[in-house]
């Protein structure tokens, strides 16, 4: 199917712009999607383009995600996705946005777009936010370690803490989730996750 100008306009920039700086860095290239696995320890990095599905292919709306992967059972359904994963599936999740600390940020490319002086923005904003960013994560250990600094968890998250050995963080972490916690549901799980640890400290 021929491409129109501005889906040209949106591959030149993802391809063409941005994935040169993540190549030489142990990057892999699938779609949108640029993506770091350590086989050997299980962990992974991710940039995601993500195309509004409310625009056509005359005017893209789109966004970038970032993420940090733990190939975990527990984070992951009991079935974890490997080097295959994406970005709904990490544990430490973001936006663009949230590394800018602006709202919730999308780009616009359309007909009157200069893609010269658009993609040069796009990349100053990638060199200084999101390479920045993911280039801090050198191990496993990093994103565990930026696991036990969320404000908020799910059992799943406190559960992949505790079992790989961070106990005393997952526990703590699991109290004050009980203390803010307001849905019955929600409560019980956290009580059955707690005697669960205390079993098996």
């Amino acid at each position: 199917m021929v491409k129109t100008e501005i889906e040209e306009k949106f591959d030149y920039l993802v391809s063409k712009v941005i994935w040169p700086h993540f190549k030489p860095l142990g990057y892999k290239k699938s779609g949108n999607n640029f993506r770091f696995y350590d086989d050997t320890n299980e962990w992974g990095k991710i940039v995601n383009f993500q195309k509004s599905m409310y625009y056509n292919k005359e005017h893209i709306h789109f966004t970038i995600n970032i993420g940090l992967f733990l190939n975990d059972t527990y984070l992951n359904f009991g079935k974890p996705p490997g080097n295959k994963f994406t970005e709904p599936s990490c544990v430490i999740r973001n936006r663009i946005g949230d590394l800018m600390n602006t709202k919730d940020t999308w780009y616009d490319l359309t007909p009157e777009t200069d893609i010269e002086n658009f993609s040069e923005n796009i990349e100053t904003i990638f060199k200084k936010y999101i390479l920045s960013y993911l280039n801090k994560y050198k191990s496993k250990q990093d994103i565990f370690f930026a696991l036990t600094q969320k404000i908020r968890y799910s059992v799943n998250e406190l559960e992949c803490l505790f079992y790989n050995g961070y106990k005393k963080q997952a526990l703590d972490a699991l109290e004050k989730e009980l203390k803010g916690a307001k849905n019955e549901h929600y409560i019980q799980n956290l009580l059955k996750t707690k005697n669960e640890f205390l079993n098996n400290q």
